[in-house]
């Protein structure tokens, strides 16, 4: 089989994507990279690479199949129907993000999987034409760099990444994201009329009450609450309208819990851009970097930690990358849970567990786990141990190349 794969339209999915690739490699496919930075030429090489029925796009978020006019051809339709090239389209955002697209499919051989299983049940009752399967996110591992020649003209060496003992580590605790201004996202809300301001206020204070519960859940919920009995078709349409609210609990909890630390005087160093705009009063125990960050660095900084800090975005029902690049780089993971992650790992034995609902008591936990570094590099050994087993882009490439051949 043949797989085509993208790069640098966005970083982060690009690198997954590469990850992908190396195990297609492995397993003995061909791959190929369409280029956002080399658009045109590596557009123009999908036809050579490309046997119809044998090749397959493995994509993210829609990216080349958003209406994006280099992958149309003359007769409107998509490159990879007119080739013969099924679809794999891995959503790592709730699918209310990509209503359209879903509604109306942009080929009629996409296969769509999910990253939360609350996401998955979401998509059969609302878009149930399309085949969908879950497959969470997996664990970033650090690619080998090339390291320059000092003889021009020459390649220089690939060079692999080797774990730093535990002890000798840098910071004590990290966390690898952006920040978004929560007042920036109110001030979206306040320009709506009085009745919409009371109604998307109302929703949030719900969900900060009770973070556990999903965004579809809840915005449904509050929906039939307004209007009462409503057809899925407009109810998937209303709650698509609302992905703002997603946007604002996200930005929310994570300038919460990074809060919750500084102002108990628990450095945090962050890697990412706008932190300087965290409503908080203890900045000087926010060390930032900055800017924002690409996932090497990203990865290079949860590797010379001792924990890495997850918030995450709102999946109830699946995990976030930084959960398992944590565990791929021999670092504790300190995570909000979920039904997958319960599921899946036991709290203190291969991460640690904390609660949004009761977040007061995040500091001393964190206080407790760096007064006992040995039980912390014990617990980060043995999620080493399931991560590397089960939790990077090699099993996720096996589980895509396996619901293939159904």
């Amino acid at each position: 089989m043949k797989v085509i794969l993208i790069k640098n339209a966005v970083e982060t999915l690009g690198y997954f994507s590469e990850q992908l690739a190396e195990t297609f490699q492995e397993m003995g496919h061909d791959t190929y990279f369409v280029d956002y930075d080399d658009l045109v030429n590596t557009v123009d090489g999908i036809s050579r690479f490309a046997v119809p029925e044998k090749t397959v796009l493995c994509t993210f978020n829609f990216i080349g199949l958003s209406g994006e006019e280099v992958f149309i051809e003359e007769n409107g339709r998509y490159i990879w129907e007119n080739q013969g090239i099924a679809c794999i389209n891995i959503l790592v955002d709730h699918p209310l993000y990509y209503h359209s697209k879903l509604a109306k499919p942009p080929v009629p051989e996409m296969r769509v999987f999910c990253i939360d299983r609350e996401h998955v049940v979401y998509m059969k009752r609302f878009y149930p034409a399309l085949p969908v399967e879950f497959l969470p996110l997996a664990g970033n591992c650090i690619l080998e760099r090339e390291v320059p020649s000092p003889i021009e003209g020459c390649h220089g060496q690939k060079q692999k990444h080797k774990n730093i003992p535990y002890q000798k580590r840098k910071y004590d605790i990290v966390f690898t994201g952006n920040y978004t201004p929560v007042e920036h996202l109110y001030r979206e809300i306040d320009r709506q009329g009085a009745e919409y301001r009371t109604f998307y206020y109302e929703i949030l204070e719900d969900m900060k009450a009770h973070p556990a519960v999903s965004i579809d859940r809840m915005l449904e919920a509050h929906i039939r609450k307004e209007l009462g009995a409503v057809p899925d078709e407009e109810l998937r349409a209303a709650i698509a309208g609302m992905v703002f609210i997603d946007i604002c609990m996200r930005s929310y909890f994570r300038g919460e819990i990074i809060k919750c630390l500084a102002e108990h005087k628990i450095p945090v160093h962050v890697f990412g851009a706008n932190w300087e705009k965290l409503d908080c009063s203890s900045h000087e125990y926010i060390i930032k970097n900055g800017r924002e960050v690409d996932s090497v660095t990203c990865a290079e900084a949860i590797a010379d930690a001792r924990i890495s800090l997850n918030v995450m975005p709102w999946f109830k029902d699946g995990t976030h990358d930084r959960v398992f690049t944590a565990m791929l780089q021999h670092t504790l993971s300190l995570t909000d849970d979920s039904r997958y992650l319960r599921e899946n790992f036991t709290d203190k034995k291969e991460l640690v567990f904390y609660s949004l609902e009761k977040r007061e008591e995040l500091p001393e936990l964190v206080k407790k786990l760096l007064e006992k570094p040995e039980k912390c590099m014990e617990i980060a050994e043995r999620g080493y141990e399931s991560a590397v087993q089960e939790h990077t882009w090699k099993q996720r490439a096996e589980a895509i190349l396996m619901d293939l051949v159904k």
